[in-house]
């Protein structure tokens, strides 16, 4: 599960607070059907109708989120995910790692996903992916439900850049990946009851390997965006990250979770 604000390339208050967990959501989360449910896929956002314009950029920053997901998946960053790569087809993506395991990861806007931003996330991970929920409603702009969500777009509008639609990618993968949050009936269940009972999910065990590729990934960025004269300054907190357990965080190398 990713906290809406998770990306951290954006201070303005809009943002949720990252620890937030309102004791409502277990209930209501297994309560709940979804009842809309919207694929975004590259192939409908290149159906006529909608924002086509918007659609279009969308679909580009999406195409260059996924460069820059490949980037990291090569890069000496990664250690919680296995090596492997992103493609991204018309139907959506699929995370192929180097030993053969293959994982589509697909987005879809529905009810569920609602619930979960009402909460104070951004998104959820399940079998095959994850969802995410509507966003605020903007006057005088025509719906479009392909945009108009928290993979693409802050709750108050404004639009994630590339490197926000990669970290989410990525820590959600990163769930699917090793079975953990909300990836079927049972983990589902676990989950929520120790949420309910810890009146948080800021820090849930689920989400340690999710929040540690989300470190990484973040190194990964200021590297790329740092003289190489100071490269060493990040790579000796990383590696002094690295060198000690740490309560909220586990980072790989792991086996790859096979059903």
């Amino acid at each position: 599960m990713e906290f809406v604000g998770d990306e951290g390339n954006r201070k303005t208050g809009a943002q949720e607070p990252r620890a937030r967990f309102r004791a409502l959501a277990p209930l209501v989360l297994l309560c709940a059907s979804a009842c809309r449910s919207v694929e975004i896929a590259p192939r409908a956002l290149r159906e006529p109708g909608g924002r086509s314009a918007e659609r279009a950029a969308a679909l580009a920053r999406w195409e260059e989120a996924l460069s820059l997901v490949n980037e990291f998946l090569a890069s000496p960053y990664r250690r919680t995910l296995p090596p492997g790569r992103f493609e991204l087809g018309a139907d959506g993506m699929l995370f192929t790692s180097e030993s053969g395991g293959r994982w589509p990861i697909e987005v879809c806007a529905s009810g569920w996903g609602d619930l979960v931003v009402a909460t104070g996330f951004r998104a959820q991970e399940g079998q095959d992916g994850f969802c995410v929920g509507a966003i605020e409603r903007q006057e005088g702009e025509r719906q479009d439900g392909l945009l108009d969500n928290t993979f693409f777009r802050f709750r108050d509008g404004e639009w994630h850049d590339s490197a926000s639609l990669a970290e989410l990618t990525l820590h959600e993968t990163t769930h699917v990946v090793y079975r953990t949050g909300t990836i079927g009936p049972w983990n589902t269940i676990g989950y929520y009851v120790v949420a309910a009972v810890t009146f948080s999910a800021a820090h849930h065990p689920a989400e340690d390997r999710p929040r540690a590729t989300s470190e990484e990934f973040a190194w990964f960025c200021v590297a790329r965006s740092t003289a190489p004269e100071y490269l060493s300054v990040i790579e000796s907190v990383r590696d002094e990250h690295l060198a000690r357990a740490h309560e909220h965080c586990e980072h790989g190398p792991f086996p790859e979770a096979r059903d």
